[in-house]
């Protein structure tokens, strides 16, 4: 049965009970007496809350008598909040009032201050990142699972599986956080990829989120094919390791369908699963399973005693130790368990605290066969009561979700679960409640990026916890699941996936919500069928719903007790003025809705809005007027500085701002008083500020520009700084002085009239360097690198885009420069003939530039990755250009024109793995391709004068395991040495109008498992050898009109899985099911899809180049 945690919401009570808002109104409304009697009552009851929530587990009668308390405590909270809420209406009113009767226009109103004491709310500087590195009686284990992985145990799918099996608690996810991060597995692998499963095993977000790890951005494609098309692009070739961590599904099929899309790596490719089921492990696992055990007493003490006593206290108390030592056996040998108790221990001095944590009944209560709740529950039970609601609110998200700390924050704030502490600011303490659970194991694998963003997740067992808690306050709606919910449910959050969400009648009978939660965006469906649910909660404090709704529902008004409104990525042109009647609004999020064009001029009336969200939200053309009024807000992510009075820069001088600013339309700042006016340089919590001129008429240089970005200097705490658009001849001095110490990434962007960059390379821990449209900028040199030993120490990328007049890229003697520098991105430099030679570069792109400079190419021996990328004027590649970059194993050329042939050396390629060549237009042969022994990955794209293969190139590929071929519209039928290719596992042929089949060799493929044919309008037979393809299972034919029947063999493929036509008539009539003449061939493959009346090509009017 769940506990009841009451404490903190009746302190929460008492304080509101207190505020001057509601004082006032109870004295206007003749209620100050019942008031008085509620704190009386309020007061009684919390004298015992304690010692009832202590003794609940052990009664039900109590635990009923809690239960029915909480519910009426709610609804008195809701109407308390209620008559707080009118309160503040009414003395926004007065305000209005008083505002014209005194002829003002601009108010710096400050509500008053709640001050609610916690007595227990521990102020210890702790971290919000623990040091995962301190792992006990795990080394042998690491160095076994890293040994399997460095050595060639590939299966004959050439791809093996190794599972790591356990019980909850034990420390998987870490022991594969150790191997996957050490350094001999991160040089053996080229890619490596980390997915959390969880028990939701959909192929298609498993995909996405294995792409999304891949790119480090969320995957746009919403179909199966396309993004296992995406992923087989990524993967091809490459040697990766893919750990999937926290696998449930038992299911055969799910795993087949996932393993099938990751069989196109390179040899020696490793998955690492990690699951408490032995059958899972059982059934993935292509290698001896590894079952890991608990610690020993040795290693459980040790883990404990770090946690508990720190630095040398075990000494001081020998006692303690001993009844540590109790404790720890107690644990049973499970990690998760002894750093919480560890943890809880740390804050007791007492021989007495200590006995009673080892004596405590709880460790009797066991949880069916999952021992350590137990311990996780005594953990759990010696919090203090607004740590117990902020953890247990975190059900609502699902296992594994990434948490981000502001979210969290804002969320508990909205709840109000974050108490009142003196003059703190709210956002402060609930950042010292994160940083406490985070010390306290409830939180684990905290994160924090270059930008200070911090994330974590909660560990399952600690998850389950939570939900156990919180089992008759949350309800969590999966797709599909059946789920029953209570009509006193407080939290329902809901997750997005292809099924339809089952809305039951009983969520429509709900009426008590606090908090409804769409933990993951949806870009494409709008959720209509949500309204009505949400019109009935009167008392909704969150809701997120971030979706593609196209207006905001006008039920948004009677939403009177709103706290968070999270409309992110929505349609949404208008948000409405009746959204100002939220006067209790906190939390506002507008991200990337990329339509919205005008926001509520009364917003400076939402006195209560700490955070307004507006990034990318492009078609915005100014701001609500006098947004300088709303002193509580603390994150403005956009501000679009205008002309008149209460638009003007000056708004954001009395405005405490933290996180990301850009201001835009700077050219409305005509000096350096105003620009100081915004205060950019007292505002110490910014971490990202973004500075946009318009420019509309670049002839017309705003006035003042240089001392208007002089003006602008930001605090020295800032990490990412972007100016765009300044029309000035020289950057300030701050830039020039280098008071920005702190920066990790800059972008410099169409600042055409600059002459002289500042001297960027004294910043320490500058990473990320993008410098774009410097029109005016000849060179790179001394000024540049700054007077230091080492320029550049940490920078890792340099972009270079429109450099139009760039002409020398100078060297130092006697200085090292960019030690770092791995990605160097050019493009757009006509001018610049010649890269100085950075050894460390291991990725180059180049596009649009002359042909001396890409003779630099032949210095760069240490390149692994090489982008080309041409035009119509495009100059000729040198021959040999690559003779000596043995260590290339990614090559693309991109729109290269006036080369029939390719002579600069391919054939000593000896590592190239990837070969991709699109819109080489008079492309007539491959030279020296034959000789690429180790290319795993071939793809042509748009190469239109390329007729077939040269005899024998395809003899010495080897390795060759995709072969590519579109929109190579003169391809035909010689395909001269097909019957080499043994490794060869897809084979796809798109826009290729003059293929007409396949040759008879095609039999000896026997090792091919995709053959795909798109828009191939020539294409009339296929061969009855392709009954050998004994490997093949999957088959596509899309847009091929005139294939007039499947091949005879078919029928002998026993492995094919999947068919799928489309745009093919004469298929779509033959394969018909039961009656078609071809239905006999197919009718044993498991997946049959057949697209009817879509004729004509699919494909026809794509354009690739």
């Amino acid at each position: 049965m769940a506990d009841v945690l009451l404490s903190a919401l009746m302190s929460s009570m008492v304080g509101n009970l207190n505020a001057s808002a509601l004082q006032e109104f109870g004295v206007a409304w003749g209620l100050s007496t019942e008031l008085e009697k509620l704190e009386s009552t309020l007061s009684t009851i919390q004298a015992v809350l304690q010692d009832a929530e202590e003794k609940q587990w052990r009664s039900e009668a109590i635990r009923n008598w809690l239960r029915k308390l909480k519910d009426g405590a709610y609804d008195a909270d809701d109407v308390l909040d209620e008559f707080a809420t009118e309160a503040l209406r009414r003395k926004v009113e007065r305000e209005r009032l008083e505002a014209i009767s005194m002829e003002r226009s601009k108010f710096h109103l400050r509500e008053g201050v709640i001050n609610m004491e916690v007595l227990d709310i521990e102020r210890r500087q702790t971290s919000s990142i623990v040091n995962e590195s301190e792992i006990y009686g795990r080394g042998g284990e690491k160095e076994k699972i890293i040994e399997v992985l460095l050595t060639d145990v590939s299966n004959q799918d050439n791809l093996a599986i190794y599972a790591v099996w356990g019980m909850g608690g034990l420390g998987k996810t870490t022991l594969a956080q150790l191997v996957y991060n050490d350094a001999r597995v991160e040089r053996h692998f080229e890619m490596r990829i980390w997915v959390c499963v969880s028990d939701d095993f959909h192929i298609r977000r498993l995909v996405g989120a294995i792409i999304e790890s891949i790119d480090g951005n969320a995957c746009s494609l919403s179909e199966l094919d396309s993004q296992q098309q995406r992923l087989q692009e990524k993967l091809r070739g490459r040697r990766f390791l893919l750990v999937l961590d926290d696998v449930w599904n038992e299911y055969h099929d799910k795993w087949d369908g996932l393993k099938a899309a990751l069989r196109c790596g390179a040899k020696g490719s490793m998955v690492i699963v990690t699951t408490r089921i032995e059958k899972v492990a059982l059934m993935m696992a292509t290698l001896p399973i590894h079952h890991m055990g608990c610690l020993s007493e040795a290693d459980s003490w040790s883990l404990f005693k770090g946690r508990a006593f720190g630095m040398g206290r075990v000494e001081e108390n020998s006692e303690l130790e001993s009844i540590g030592k109790e404790i720890v056996k107690k644990c049973g040998g499970i990690p998760l368990a002894i750093k919480a108790l560890g943890s809880l221990m740390s804050l007791k001095n007492r021989k007495s605290e200590w006995l009673f944590v080892k004596e405590s009944e709880i460790w009797d209560l066991l949880e069916g066969e999952n021992s350590i709740l137990p311990a996780l529950r005594l953990s759990y039970h010696h919090l203090p009561p607004y740590l117990k609601q902020c953890f247990a609110y975190c059900c609502v998200f699902p296992k594994d979700h990434t948490l981000e700390m502001d979210t969290l924050i804002q969320l508990w704030l909205a709840n109000g679960f974050i108490p009142s502490k003196g003059l703190l600011n709210l956002h402060d303490v609930g950042r010292d409640i994160f940083n406490e659970l985070v010390w306290r194991s409830f939180f684990q694998d905290v994160k924090e990026d270059v930008l200070g963003n911090i994330t974590c997740k909660m560990h399952d067992l600690m998850h389950d916890l939570a939900q156990f808690i919180m089992m008759l306050e949350c309800s969590t709606v999966e797709s599909g699941k059946e789920m029953k919910v209570s009509k006193r449910i407080r939290h329902l959050s809901f997750t997005m996936s292809s099924e339809v969400i089952p809305w039951t009648k009983d969520i429509y009978k709900v009426q008590s919500l606090r908090s409804c939660i769409q933990t993951t965006p949806d870009y494409n469906r709008q959720y209509k069928s949500l309204l009505p649910l949400l019109s009935k909660q009167k008392y909704l404090r969150v809701w997120d719903f971030r979706c593609a709704i196209e207006e905001v529902p006008r039920s948004i008004i009677n939403l009177k007790h709103l706290r968070y409104l999270d409309m992110s990525y929505s349609r949404i042109k208008i948000l409405p003025e009746s959204t100002t009647c939220l006067l209790n609004l906190e939390v506002l999020k507008l991200d990337y809705c990329y339509n919205l064009l005008e926001l509520p001029n009364g917003m400076k009336h939402m006195k209560s809005l700490t955070y307004l969200g507006l990034t990318n939200c492009y078609f915005l053309t100014h701001m609500p007027k006098e947004m300088g009024q709303l002193t509580c807000l603390h994150s403005l992510s956009l501000f679009i500085v205008g002309k008149d009075d209460g638009y003007q820069i000056n708004e954001l001088k009395g405005l405490n701002l933290r996180g990301a600013l850009c201001l835009k339309d700077l050219d409305n700042v005509t000096n350096l008083m105003d620009a100081k006016n915004a205060n950019l340089i007292g505002k110490e919590n910014l971490h990202s500020v973004s500075l946009v001129w318009r420019r509309e008429d670049k002839s017309n240089i705003p006035a003042n520009v240089e001392d208007v970005l002089d003006g602008l200097q930001p605090h020295s705490n800032l990490k990412k700084l972007c100016i765009k658009q300044y029309g000035g001849s020289k950057f300030p001095t701050w830039m020039e002085d280098l008071l920005l110490q702190n920066l990790v990434e800059i972008s410099l962007e169409c600042c055409e009239r600059c002459e002289h960059l500042p001297p960027l390379g004294k910043l320490s821990f500058l990473k990320d360097l993008f410098i774009s449209g410097m029109a005016a900028v000849k060179y790179l040199g001394n000024e540049f690198y700054g007077d230091t030993v080492i320029s550049f120490p940490s920078l890792e990328r340099m972009d270079l885009w429109g450099m139009a007049n760039l002409e020398e890229w100078r060297t130092v003697r006697g200085r090292e420069i960019f030690p770092r520098l791995s990605t160097l991105v050019i493009w757009h430099c006509p001018k610049l003939v010649e890269l100085p030679f950075i050894p460390s570069i291991t990725s180059l792109d180049m596009g649009v530039n002359n042909a001396m400079l890409i003779r630099s190419v032949m210095n760069l021996t240490s390149l692994s990755s090489l982008l080309f990328f041409g035009c119509q004027d495009s100059p000729v590649l040198p021959d040999n250009l690559l003779h000596n970059h043995k260590m290339l194993t990614s090559l693309e050329i991109n729109g290269l024109r006036n080369h029939k042939s390719l002579r600069i050396g391919l054939e000593n390629l000896s590592a190239l793995k990837s070969l991709n060549l699109e819109c080489c237009y008079d492309l007539e042969t491959l030279l020296g391709v034959q000789n690429l022994r180790s290319l795993e990955y071939l793809h042509m794209q748009a190469c239109r004068s390329l007729m077939f293969f040269p005899k024998n190139v395809l003899l010495g590929l080897s390795s060759l395991r995709t072969l590519s071929i579109c929109n190579c519209e003169k391809f035909c039928t010689s395909l001269e040495g097909i019957q080499y290719l043994t490794t060869l596992e897809e084979l796809s042929f798109r826009g290729c109008n003059e293929l007409i089949s396949l040759p008879e060799s095609v039999q000896h493929l026997t090792a091919l498992r995709s053959l795909i044919f798109l828009d191939c309008k020539g294409l009339s037979s296929l061969p009855k050898q392709m009954g050998s393809l004994t490997s093949l299972s999957h088959l596509i034919f899309w847009g091929c009109p005139n294939l007039m029947s499947v091949p005879e063999g078919l029928q002998k493929l026993t492995a094919l899985k999947s068919l799928q036509i489309k745009g093919c008539p004469n298929l779509e009539r033959r394969c018909k099911k039961h009656s078609g003449e071809d239905w006999r061939k197919i009718a044993h493959i498991p997946n049959i899809q057949i697209y009817p009346g879509i004729h004509g090509g699919c494909f026809g009017k794509l354009k690739f180049c």
